[in-house]
């Protein structure tokens, strides 16, 4: 089964910075406690939320987590 850890592990394989790293694990983290399961209805939830509530940059760095996520799951983005 695949878990955060090990999904830290995959960003580690990857060569991610450690800040990167740290940023990529909290917005998995923040998401998956806001929503029970990862689904095209909640990711697009999500992404509503983070487009009325924050910058462009931001918007972009948190959906680059989450596409990560979803590479590492193995899921289509």
């Amino acid at each position: 089964m695949k878990t955060k850890q090990t999904f830290e592990e995959y960003l580690r394989k990857e060569n991610l910075s450690e800040n990167t790293i740290t940023s990529y694990l909290w917005t998995v983290n923040y998401f998956t406690e806001h929503y029970d399961t990862v689904n095209k209805e909640n990711l697009l939830t999500y992404k509503g939320y983070l487009m009325e509530f924050f910058k462009p940059k931001t918007v972009n760095l948190r959906i680059q987590a989450i596409n990560k996520y979803l590479e590492y799951l193995g899921k289509e983005k």
